[in-house]
């Protein structure tokens, strides 16, 4: 049954948080409740029509207010929050709930539709309230609706933490439960469940815009893109183009994607096609980078090898001759000994191998290309980076017009310590303190440098991102490759520009930080008129 549960500054401004209106409330009394999805441990939700919950992919309200009878006498004098039997008794009184796979809650039995709720949740019907007034915010949540569930691998200093990966149950019920203590009752969750790609084409974004009430909307997509076909049994990894396609007809209905980014910024990050566009420029310090043909690679991957690692000696040519131009320091043009194969629409540190040659570069290629179901069109063959420690950069809510926003609000620094099979997804975590001692030689002017240098770059990066969208990204992690060349001084390289959703790599608040500025941003457009919806 519903049983117990798991447990800008001033602009926009937001509603206040939870509070309890009622004092005491008395067995068969009916009120307005609250429904939130991740307190229900079977995971039931409210539909209008028993197709919306058969069919997949299925949609229907997981938070937003409802009917309950008040099942025994409850006093606020005996509540405590962290006793569970001391929170409110109710009956569920809608006629309609579905889990994700479909099955629907048997509303005949009081025990599956007995639940205890906090009282924060609970107004009393004669009186003025939050549940008859208009929602503040309408959320649409796209999320994994499969048989097995998103891994949310919390362990290890590679691991997401205690809040899981983004696409996990634990990410997003972290992320409602910081909606509901942010704002209070005040908005709606509309979740739309999908098991595979296809799903994601049988939605209606006018249907779905139509659906919502609230004064401000978004979308938030639950899922990794991929050029892959479906079939891989991997949860929430979906094809590429078919999220895409979703996206960008959604945002033309006027749902604005509100995670992880607009489409064409999130194809930036996650393309990782900047990497090739932008490595000549001396100021954005990325690594060589050229983009190798599948086609090539199919003819004969040796010469595709072989082609790319020229192509690199021509690039460190003209970087030379760039950065001289631009009286930049560059490291020393000539041929490119080894580096690194990677793909672009890859997840957790997937599809990165070492090469030191030309046969281990073809042979690369030809794994990476030719996995079950790819469909990709290019992979990319970059020069190798020596660095001492990848400084992550956490930058939050970034304003061109306030330098002082460019600052990172968290810097974790870590170190591969191993590589699986030529891959790089072992590593090790460190504080600033242990880093400095471990990967600086306790050369705390040569770190200091490599942080200045690190801020400066991002200032660049972030100027760069000004022209590709005339909204900055409310979340960006820029991944800096830092090495000590001598007493005192240090090189930075750019590693990775990572989206919103990227891993917290530690960071304790990290969620807290990320998710509250993830709701600001759902406030920051106008509300639309009625009849404008």
């Amino acid at each position: 049954g519903k049983g117990p549960g798991k447990g800008m500054a001033s602009e926009p401004r937001l509603p206040a948080g939870p509070r309890v209106t009622v004092q005491s409330l008395q067995p068969g009394e009916v009120v307005d409740v609250f429904h939130r999805y991740g307190q229900d441990p079977n995971g039931y939700f409210m539909v209008q029509h028993s197709t919306a919950g058969i069919f997949h992919p299925s949609i229907g309200w997981t938070d937003t207010w409802t009917e309950a009878r008040i099942s025994e006498a409850w006093s606020y004098q005996n509540y405590n929050v962290n006793e569970y039997k001391s929170w409110v008794e109710i009956q569920w009184l809608h006629p309609l709930w579905y889990n994700r796979r479909g099955h629907k809650l048997d509303v005949s039995k009081v025990s599956m539709v007995t639940q205890r709720v906090m009282p924060e949740q609970i107004r009393q019907r004669h009186e003025p309230s939050e549940a008859q007034q208009q929602p503040r915010l309408t959320l649409f949540h796209i999320r994994w609706g499969g048989e097995h569930p998103v891994n949310p691998v919390t362990e290890g200093a590679g691991g997401w933490g205690q809040i899981g990966a983004t696409p996990s149950d634990n990410y997003i019920n972290g992320f409602e439960d910081s909606i509901f203590q942010s704002i209070g009752p005040t908005y709606e969750i509309i979740s739309v469940f999908y098991q595979n790609s296809e799903e994601l084409s049988k939605l209606s974004p006018a249907l779905l815009r139509h659906m919502a009430q609230g004064q401000h909307v978004g979308a938030l997509y639950f899922m990794w893109p991929i050029v892959f076909q479906d079939g891989h049994e991997f949860p929430a990894y979906v094809e590429r183009d078919r999220e895409f396609q979703l996206m960008v007809q959604m945002e033309a209905t006027g749902i604005p994607t509100r995670f992880p980014h607009s489409a064409h910024i999130y194809r930036i990050f996650a393309s990782k096609e900047w990497t090739s566009q932008m490595c000549l420029h001396p100021l954005l310090r990325v690594p060589l980078t050229v983009q190798v043909s599948r086609q090539a690679i199919a003819c004969d991957p040796a010469k595709a090898a072989g082609n790319a690692i020229t192509a690199l000696a021509h690039l460190s040519e003209v970087r030379a001759s760039w950065s001289k131009q631009l009286c930049q320091d560059h490291p020393k043009a000539g041929p490119i000994q080894k580096g690194v194969a990677k793909l672009g629409w890859s997840w957790e540190a997937m599809d990165v191998q070492a090469w030191k040659n030309k046969q281990e570069l073809g042979l690369a290629l030809t794994q990476l290309i030719e996995q079950p179901g790819s469909l990709l069109d290019l992979a990319f063959v970059q020069e190798w980076v020596d660095f001492d420690v990848e400084m992550r950069h956490f930058i939050v809510e970034p304003d061109i017009a306030n330098p002082q926003t460019w600052k990172p609000k968290r810097i974790v620094y870590t170190v591969f310590k191993s590589q699986e099979q030529g891959s790089f997804r072992n590593f090790d975590r460190y504080e600033r303190k242990v880093c400095l001692k471990a990967c600086f030689q306790n050369d705390e002017a040569a770190l200091a440098d490599a942080e200045q240098q690190a801020e400066e770059l991002i200032g660049r990066w972030l100027q760069w991102l000004q022209a590709q969208t005339h909204e900055l990204p409310v979340v960006v992690r820029f991944d800096i490759l830092a090495r000590r060349t001598g007493p005192g001084k240090a090189t930075v390289m750019t590693g990775e520009l990572t989206e919103l959703g990227g891993c917290f790599l530690g960071w304790p608040k990290g969620p807290q930080v990320v998710f509250a500025a993830m709701l600001r941003s759902c406030f920051r457009d106008p509300v639309m008129p009625l009849n404008m919806r």
